[in-house]
């Protein structure tokens, strides 16, 4: 590889290591110079990142077809180490200089070249559209079976004339990724998962396919087409009855218990928790197992690995397998659900033991993949953890810096709330049901209460893109700007989930859109049609406040005195801010509070997160 793609390479590595800050008793200013020196430092890996990338790496993929072969296979192996099967480093630049593989290979018709790019640019496209899960947003499903298709084709046209064992390989491999790009959520795109696998299981199974290419792993690729077919347990989760699907699921999770056990003994290690988890679930999506048995094996599962234990089979065991148990637990009856609750409190309390001790590493990915499928169906129940202290303990485990902006944006909006309902209270109607002026008045305890929490919630869609924001020792592509624009609707989606954030849904959905509604994002989504439009409206203003103030917070830019922000405020009032919000900050006493406070603020989010931190641990 070239000199800057191996310092690129060391620059992520720095960067995924200094982002742990250390779960132990320190003071809070202390904490807060800790935070505030890794702040630094990932400004400046992320100005050194991107000044290499524009200088070396952009201007080769902008000429790609002009590129020398060294270039190419240099190319080829820093995207490798970008992202692999088991390691995603940066999935969005591999990305990128994968697709302008596909572009140089099909300009210089080097098939060989094309159906290796064509797989690896599938799998990067999976792992996007991964970040999305377990939303029902999918954004890269055409793309990625576009991709794996077309590298499956070659087994038809020209497999034969391929000599490569290698390139063999990605064919048949692309050809069970077929399966990926159906989620299997319906009938229909279950049906169309199946039919791949199918296909792709009575090729690997071909003994006359096999002999052709004899070196190739072919139990291994067989495996995992099985390990895929289990996945379509989800399916089976939503009350399918299909009996043909239960029959295939059922007999790729008895192959795939099989093979890891026997792999299991000749290791002398633990069978895997993840398809221990899919043989209990066929057996009891079959009938051979009652729900109560399911999830004792599930309770059971949560508990194999211990807290200091970091595997990719600990993620699932703490965190995957809590979440399952909670999806199932969900159908029942509410007086049966309290029974659970014993079980679930010391399964999140464990998890959150866990989560303190993550070193973040290669597996980042996964872990905030489960972490956001536990989000998404926990049980909230008396004595157990809320819905709203696990989504603050997930975002002071992973991405501290977001949790003191929102602290900071609560604080800042409970201010202009009150001020509003001085000011101005009719813009306040709507809100917590109030018809009139007086009402807003006469309630603005609560409305403080209730403006309180969403400053805390309304940013939940970030959960989706901590990687992203986080790991990247460089700006933003394309790409990532658009999946960035997603995280306000999957935010509100998130938190219609439970009953006790639902109230909250529209200021996260409607957060980023501009008061005229001629610009922002979400599409689509109109805040002048929700009776809380005041409140997002104040919501908006406080969150562009405490990102562009706070030192701390800052990653992709310095940050701003209040009087260089409240002017910005002042320019875009009418366009993007709404301008009885603005107005509130007109008098200079009320600037001059801001501009304390927002000082104070700043200290005071950090102690917060520092107490949330240790009480984790405790």
């Amino acid at each position: 590889m070239r000199a800057y793609q191996e310092r690129y390479l060391t620059l992520l590595g720095e960067l995924r290591r200094a982002s742990d800050l250390p779960f132990e008793q320190m003071d809070n200013e202390a904490f807060r110079q800790s935070v505030l020196q890794l702040c630094g430092q990932t400004r400046r890996r992320l100005t050194e990142g991107m000044d290499l990338l524009r200088q070396e790496l952009f201007p080769v993929l902008d000429d790609i077809h002009s590129a020398s072969r060294q270039e190419l296979e240099d190319l080829i192996e820093f995207a490798d180490r970008l992202m692999s099967v088991n390691a995603q480093k940066d999935t969005a630049l591999a990305c990128r200089i994968h697709q302008a593989l596909v572009d140089c290979a099909r300009h210089k018709k080097d098939r060989d070249l094309l159906i290796r790019e064509l797989y690896w640019t599938g799998m990067s496209l999976h792992n996007l559209e991964t970040m999305l899960g377990p939303s029902d947003v999918h954004l890269y499903l055409a793309r990625m079976r576009m991709c794996f298709s077309e590298c499956a084709s070659h087994f038809t046209t020209d497999y034969d004339d391929i000599t490569d064992p290698d390139i063999r390989g990605y064919v048949h491999r692309a050809m069970g990724n077929i399966a990926l790009t159906y989620p299997g959520s319906d009938d229909r795109s279950a049906q169309a998962k199946l039919a791949a696998l199918k296909r792709s299981i009575a090729i690997l199974s071909d003994p006359d396919v096999r002999a052709k290419t004899p070196e190739l792993p072919w139990e291994r690729y067989l495996l995992l087409s099985h390990q895929e077919r289990t996945t379509l347990m989800n399916y089976l989760r939503k009350g399918a009855s299909d009996p043909d699907v239960f029959a295939q699921v059922l007999e790729s999770a008895q192959i795939v218990q099989r093979r890891q056990q026997r792999l299991a003994r000749e290791q002398d290690t633990p069978a895997p928790v993840r398809w221990q988890y899919a043989y209990f679930a066929a057996l009891y999506h079959c009938g051979a197992m009652d729900l109560t048995e399911f999830l004792d094996v599930l309770y059971s599962l949560s508990t194999v690995m211990p807290e200091s234990d970091m595997s990719t089979q600990s993620i699932f065991s703490h965190l995957g397998v809590p979440a399952l148990y909670m999806g199932y637990a969900r159908t029942m009856g509410l007086q049966q659900l309290r029974s659970h609750a014993g079980r679930i409190r010391a399964m999140t309390q464990r998890m959150s033991r866990w989560l303190a001790g993550v070193i973040t590493g290669d597996y980042n990915q996964l872990l905030m993949f489960h972490l956001r499928q536990l989000l998404y169906v926990h049980v909230e129940l008396p004595d157990c953890i809320s819905f709203f202290d696990l989504l603050q303990n997930v975002f002071a485990a992973r991405h501290p810096t977001s949790y003191a902006r929102m602290w900071r944006a609560s604080q800042i909006a409970r201010t202009l709330c009150r001020w509003a309902v001085e000011d101005c209270p009719d813009k306040l109607i709507g809100a917590l049901g109030c018809a009139s002026a007086r009402e807003v008045r006469d309630r603005a305890e609560e409305l403080d209460a209730f403006v309180a929490t969403a400053g805390r919630l309304y940013d939940a869609g970030m959960i989706h893109f901590f990687d992203t924001i986080l790991f990247s020792c460089r700006g933003l592509l394309e790409e990532e700007f658009s999946l960035l624009q997603l995280h306000p609707y999957m935010g509100s989606e998130l938190l219609k989930q439970h009953p006790s954030a639902e109230a909250y849904a529209d200021i996260a959905c409607g957060h980023h859109c501009h008061y005229d509604e001629k610009g922002g994002y979400p599409m689509g989504f109109s805040p002048r049609r929700s009776p809380l439009r005041g409140l997002i409206y104040i919501i908006a203003v406080a969150d562009s406040l405490s990102a562009a103030t706070d030192v701390i917070g800052s990653t992709y830019s310095e940050p701003k005195d209040f009087a260089t922000v409240y002017g910005e405020l002042l320019d875009r009032s009418g366009t993007q801010y709404a301008p009885f919000v603005v107005d509130l900050l007109a008098s200079p006493e009320r600037r001059a509070f801001m501009t304390e406070a927002l000082e104070r603020w700043s200290r005071e989010s950090y102690q917060d997160l520092n107490r949330r931190r240790l009480a984790m641990v405790t």
